[in-house]
């Protein structure tokens, strides 16, 4: 690795590591995200308003439910008390709701607060839903306030944040009771054109309680001046004396985690250090990954020596004057030239095979006779000069060039 590598190396880790310590000392940004669940201590958690309603309904108990209420009901038929749901959204399906209005019909309560109200709920108590607009005013913060003497208060509640805020536009009149009303915030503490956000409505032998404010019910409403007084009127609607049973199946955030990073990641000191980490075995990966050894030497293939050795062979034999075996030998490897290359059996020699012997190697059948019949001379003779070897290696090659 080189010197400039090394020093860009240094700076890029440099850089990371001070952009880790900035972004790690700033202050933690408020988390928002509306969670409402138990344990959550965030600002849109129910930490608070569920411990509060857990010391208040100590008679009975609050029991918590972790599991869709079809199935709950479906195993528990028998269980009786307030079946509560707080959450953004809130929605159940076909068969789910058919079995919680049953059991709403044999005397329960059914609760529900959330901005999304599941709509075949609404359709079968004849409600419809709009939202607050204001077209003087971009604020869309709420004020609160129920409609009962003995729960209403001085002034409304104000949740001092810009929302999301639905009511009741359509009611069925005759079965529906009015408890709670709304109205954007206009620079005064007073409702002048309330809009239905809590009803209570008969269903058999049971009831139904649905809200279009479940921020009521989080940790920063609650802890809000004294607006944990609205979120205990509320509750007025629901005996004390009946078990109340905590949904925790329909809730945005968990009441409980399976991951084994969670407690890493949920502390900010931990979790840059997890990124650090993360970050710096990218970077070893990158440019220190590479395996490490000894250079492998090159090591040449054994070149073909068949030439050279052919060579020196048939240097010897020309030296010793070996020539009568030197043209055996040019005969042997031209009749293995003819049958592997020309592709033509030399068992007899006859006139159609030096014909075909011509037509294959591009030679005249004159020529290739002449080569053929040099062949059989000098196999005739019992010796043979250096010059009549030159000859026939001549014409062998004069015949092969054609080819």
């Amino acid at each position: 690795m080189t010197k400039s590598s090394k020093i860009l190396i240094i700076i890029i880790i440099g850089a990371i590591g001070l952009l880790t310590y900035i972004e790690a000392s700033e202050p933690e940004p408020v988390n928002w995200y509306p969670s409402y669940a138990k344990t959550d201590k965030i600002p849109l958690g129910s930490f608070v308003s569920y411990n509060l309603i857990k010391e208040s309904f100590d008679t009975q108990g609050l029991q918590d439910i972790n599991q869709p209420p079809y199935e709950f009901l479906k195993d528990n038929d028998s269980v009786s008390g307030t079946y509560f749901f707080i959450n953004g959204s809130i929605n159940f399906d076909k068969n789910e709701l058919n079995t919680l209005l049953k059991w709403v019909e044999n005397g329960n309560t059914l609760f529900v607060s959330a901005k999304t109200i599941e709509n075949r709920l609404l359709d079968t108590l004849n409600i419809e839903t709009d939202n607050l607009i204001s077209i003087d005013n971009i604020s869309t913060k709420p004020l609160v306030e129920l409609v009962n003497k003995e729960l209403k208060t001085q002034s409304p509640f104000l949740y001092d944040q810009d929302i999301y805020n639905p009511y009741f536009n359509e009611l069925d009149t005759i079965n529906a009771t009015i408890l709670g009303v709304t109205q954007l915030y206009n620079d005064t503490l007073k409702v002048k054109d309330p809009k239905v956000n809590y009803i209570q409505q008969s269903f058999g032998k049971g009831k139904i309680l649905l809200h279009t404010f479940p921020e009521a019910f989080g940790n920063y409403f609650m802890l809000t001046d004294k607006n944990y007084q609205y979120t205990q009127n509320l509750l007025a609607y629901i005996n004390p004396n009946q078990k109340l049973l905590w949904d925790n199946y329909y809730k945005s955030g968990k009441t409980f985690y399976t991951s084994p990073l969670f407690l890493l990641l949920n502390n900010r000191y931990l979790k840059w250090a997890y990124y650090f980490v993360l970050i710096g075995v990218v970077l070893f990966v990158i440019f220190e990954g590479k395996r490490k050894q000894r250079s492998i030497p090159i090591i040449e293939p054994l070149k073909n020596q068949t030439l050279s050795f052919t060579k020196t062979i048939s240097g010897m034999y020309f030296e010793k004057g070996k020539h009568k075996e030197i043209a055996t030998k040019q005969n042997l490897l031209f009749l293995d030239y003819v049958r592997n290359v020309l592709r033509i059996p030399t068992n007899e020699l006859n006139e159609k095979t030096i014909i075909d012997i011509a037509a294959r190697s591009n030679n005249s059948i004159e020529d290739t006779k002449i080569l053929f019949k040099y062949f059989d001379e000098l196999n005739k003779k019992v010796k043979i000069e250096k010059e009549d070897v030159l000859k026939l290696y001549e014409l062998t090659n004069i015949f092969k060039s054609r080819s």
